[in-house]
């Protein structure tokens, strides 16, 4: 089933990777919607794009795409380092497609119609055909990968295998030794901004906008991520790109991105300012992570 993802969403899901390990805590942040009621939006933008409106305010306090990619090569050659020490001389990780840049539709609706008249709501990515693997993993290699017994039994293997194998052994050099939280003020308030953001009146009535226009083309939807209920199956059908361009259509029509991406960057705001502490005590533990992942290239020549 191909879903639509919010940029919002996956903006998230990313950092939230990244930033594992910040905070001993892992916090859960209460909802303080109640009682400081709906804030003011100076300004409201016209994007064209998903790219237009990513620049949320949170997003300063978490690493970069390329702060990201930093940290994974880092990671990738402290685990290259442990599995040789272990015996597995031809270890490599599997090489990292860059992917296809694309404009994803997003918790309000897409804007870019070229693509839909292309792809609808699937990913250029998602519709390349998957050559089959017909290489089985090595059960030693998958011991000193993950530090797990076997395959089937989930229990630390022991002995010279680091915990959480070679895996663990690279995140934890990286980490500093901090021990992983389950989650972060990052994710947890960039989580309650959109819930915020989504109950918002003024979001509540351009969603309702949306659905009209959506329903004067034909196509019953009470808000953009209800089309995440739809299963498009795995080819695009004239029906998902009519879908996805009169969705585009609608977006645009009521700028429902824009007013959402002003509600939203308002109360991240307001969030900023009650977490303030929090949230910086998080990017100094990120960027501490960035540097020991430059020196670990620095060290391998990279």
């Amino acid at each position: 089933m191909a879903r639509r993802l919010s940029t919002a969403f996956l903006a998230a899901a990313v950092c939230a990777a990244v930033l594992t390990g910040c905070s001993s805590s892992g916090t859960r942040h209460p909802d303080t919607a109640q009682g400081q009621g709906e804030p003011i939006v100076s300004a409201t933008p016209v994007p064209t794009s998903a790219a237009d409106i990513q620049a949320l305010p949170l997003r300063v306090f978490a690493p970069t795409d390329q702060e990201a990619q930093t940290i994974s090569r880092a990671t990738v050659l402290l685990e290259a380092d442990c599995m040789h020490r272990l015996g597995f001389a031809d270890w490599s990780a599997p090489a990292a497609g860059p992917g296809e840049q694309t404009d994803l539709p997003t918790a309000f609706g897409f804007l870019d119609d070229s693509q839909a008249a292309q792809f609808g709501f699937h990913s250029p990515d998602s519709l390349k055909p998957r050559p089959a693997s017909t290489q089985k993993m090595d059960p030693a290699e998958f011991t000193a990968e993950t530090g797990l017994a076997s395959m089937t039994a989930r229990k630390p293997a022991g002995g010279a295998i680091p915990d959480g194998g070679c895996e663990g052994e690279a995140r934890r050099q990286i980490d500093g030794g901090a021990q992983p939280a389950r989650s972060t003020g990052y994710e947890s308030l960039s989580d309650q901004s959109l819930k915020r953001t989504q109950a918002d009146d003024r979001v509540a009535a351009g969603i309702k906008d949306w659905s009209s226009c959506m329903r004067q083309k034909g196509f019953v939807y009470s808000n953009p991520q209800s089309l995440a209920t739809e299963s498009w199956g795995n080819s695009v059908t004239p029906r998902e790109i009519d879908t996805a361009r009169a969705d585009v259509a609608c977006t645009r029509q009521t700028n429902l991105p824009g007013i959402a991406f002003a509600v939203q960057g308002a109360i991240q705001q307001q969030l900023i300012t009650q977490y303030r502490n929090e949230l910086t005590a998080e990017r100094a533990a990120v960027d501490a992570r960035i540097g020991r992942a430059a020196q670990v290239l620095k060290e391998h020549g990279q």
